[in-house]
């Protein structure tokens, strides 16, 4: 068992999975439980809570005044978040000369999945001293690659490019072979999403069926269409892959009948991110319960959409819920896996927090869509944000929560929330043009940390599951890993060769 299995059992035997139930509400907060809540006392803020105070509750563990004896999970992690913040450059983990767009942790944290421009997508095993797993030189790749998703059961990885045909590769076992040329090496397996492939293609490229057409298996084919990923993601499942793409919707593929079940229309541009709601693996959630029903995308037409693929009316698919809010494109998405909580990254220069039931109808959505405040021939590819300095707000804001201090500019930069496991989600983090990586506290909004070491644009960042660790690729073709303390002094050599900044500010 590796060590990330027995971690993830002892976790399984300490808490039970899914939502905290009322009966264990006092357990869930660590200020009802140990700090009080006398809203009498001066200087306690508006809500009269006081602040947590470790001393309290310390005292009050040792005269047995908690609801339980010791701490119970949630103030245990409550005590370290802040003190396990991974604020200096451990470890420079690979270099290449080619820009890194992905850097992504496996579920379990055993994986470290890095993409590359020049085609290169390099797997770690993180257990067995980040040894390169598997090397991957990509084919039909347009520009980069633009998405990697590992099944849940990390045994098959899928590329994306602009493209409307992804590949998937085995990643095999620790005696395999590294290197993995695209059809020399190894077979990577084409996953049309233009239906080019898939069952009865031969007979509709002679002429015996039309595009679009639906067949007995309720799919459908998008053959003749000329279209590009831009992001990806398995279902939790592993059934299914839903792709965003550049022809302003959302394809569903069933990886068993190899075909397209579904395309989403209702978005007015490029759909930049897509992700299941429930159950997302890059979330950081420990949430048990899983949907490959509720889906959310977001698109430079500055909407979130909210689809439930069991409501079909006909062919037609139309979304169940929008989120309005911003005033640019969206970058990113990242579910919570509470099923009802999701941040969205923005070309506005913000990252929105947002609860779905607060969603509007798609009616309401295209008279909000009329009011925005928008900013007429901005692109963001290669100019600055024309109302930097400013907060510009949508007039129609339904989020819970905004948070700034960040740059998006040049590509679609991402944002996460920390992982359960070592945080209980306390934080949202995200890369920058400017290279350096934020970290906001997710209740109050307030920056809580700056993460300063590459010398070029950081488009992707992951908290690995289990560990105080944050692995960060860079445009400067770097992997570095960050941790709580002081890098060993051969590791801090290494990093001081490269001179690339200094360590994390701590607010």
């Amino acid at each position: 068992m590796t060590r990330s299995a027995s971690r993830r059992a002892s976790a399984a035997a300490a808490e039970p999975a899914g939502d905290v139930s009322a009966s264990s509400a006092a357990e869930a907060d660590p200020v009802d439980d140990c700090a009080g809540t006398s809203s009498s006392s001066s200087g306690d803020g508006p809500t009269g809570f006081k602040l947590v105070n470790t001393s309290q509750m310390l005292f009050k563990r040792e005269v047995s005044l908690g609801q339980q004896l010791g701490f119970s999970r949630n103030q245990q992690r409550h005590l370290m978040c802040h003190r396990t913040l991974p604020l200096h450059p451990q470890q420079m983990r690979d270099s290449m000369q080619s820009r890194a767009y992905i850097g992504q942790y496996s579920a379990s944290g055993d994986f470290f999945i890095a993409a590359y421009q020049d085609r290169r997508v390099r797997l770690y095993d993180t257990q067995n001293n980040w040894r390169l797993r598997k090397d991957v030189t990509t084919r039909m790749t347009r520009w980069t690659i633009t998405d990697t998703t590992l099944s849940p059961d990390q045994r098959l990885l899928v590329y994306a490019s602009i493209s409307p045909v992804a590949f998937v590769v085995n990643v095999g076992s620790s005696f395999d072979v590294v290197e993995s040329r695209a059809n020399i090496t190894e077979l990577h397996e084409p996953l049309a999403f233009d239906g080019s492939n898939g069952p009865g293609a031969s007979e509709q490229r002679q002429g015996r069926g039309g595009w679009g057409d639906s067949d007995d298996d309720g799919g459908f084919d998008y053959r003749g269409r000329d279209f590009g990923i831009w992001s990806i993601a398995w279902s939790p499942q592993g059934g299914q892959l839903i792709a965003g793409t550049n022809d302003n919707s959302v394809y569903v593929y069933d990886i068993e009948s190899k075909r397209c079940l579904a395309r989403l229309e209702g978005h007015q541009d490029d759909v930049n991110a897509v992700a299941y709601l429930h159950g997302d693996t890059n979330s950081g959630s420990d949430s048990g319960g899983s949907d490959p029903n509720i889906i959310v995308s977001g698109s430079d037409d500055h909407m979130v959409r909210v689809w439930d693929l069991r409501d079909r009316r006909g062919r037609l698919r139309i979304p169940n819920g929008v989120l309005v809010g911003h005033t640019e494109g969206i970058t990113h998405i990242c579910p919570k896996g509470d099923g009802y909580h999701l941040i969205s990254n923005s070309k506005d220069q913000t990252i929105k927090l947002w609860d779905v039931r607060a969603a509007l109808k798609p009616a309401a959505a295209a008279v909000a869509a009329e009011r925005r405040p928008a900013i007429p021939r901005w692109d963001y590819r290669w100019e600055e944000y024309p109302a930097a300095g400013y907060a510009v707000k949508h007039p129609d804001d339904v989020s819970l929560m905004t948070y700034r201090g960040h740059g998006v500019l040049q590509t679609l930069i991402r944002a996460y929330f920390s992982p359960m496991y070592t945080t209980g989600q306390r934080y949202i983090y995200a890369g920058s043009s400017d290279g350096v990586i934020n970290a906001w506290d997710l209740v109050s909004g307030k920056p809580v940390a700056q993460f300063e070491h590459h010398r070029a644009l950081v488009r992707d960042c992951s908290w690995h599951p289990y560990e105080p660790e944050l692995t960060t690729v860079s445009w400067d073709g770097s992997i570095v890993s960050w941790g709580p303390g002081l890098p060993q002094k051969d590791k801090e050599r290494q990093l001081q060769q490269a001179r690339w900044g200094d360590i994390g500010r701590y607010y």
